[in-house]
């Protein structure tokens, strides 16, 4: 995550082999796994929330129908990672 200002990190997204990493300014490719991020990002701020996303909790807009979106991207959340999401969200 080197040249990134974690807070401006909107979420990732798995792509193949890659992660798009996707902030308000730029979107950046990296080969880091979702575990290599995971254990860099602040847990507190983060969540997984699809085997191919990761979301920063503070940029949600809204949450519906086990979707988030956040700037008009719909981001799904999967039923093995709801769960932990949302006793994420709502302590």
């Amino acid at each position: 995550l080197e040249g990134i200002e974690i807070s401006d990190i909107l979420y990732i997204e798995g792509m193949g082999d890659y992660r798009r990493i996707v902030t308000s300014h730029k979107k950046i490719m990296t080969l880091q796994t979702f575990q290599e991020l995971s254990d860099i990002l602040p847990k507190e701020k983060f969540c997984r929330v699809h085997n191919s996303f990761i979301v920063a909790i503070n940029k949600i807009k809204k949450i519906e129908r086990n979707r988030i979106i956040i700037n008009e991207m719909y981001i799904p959340i999967s039923n093995s990672y709801s769960k932990d999401f949302y006793n994420k969200i709502n302590t």
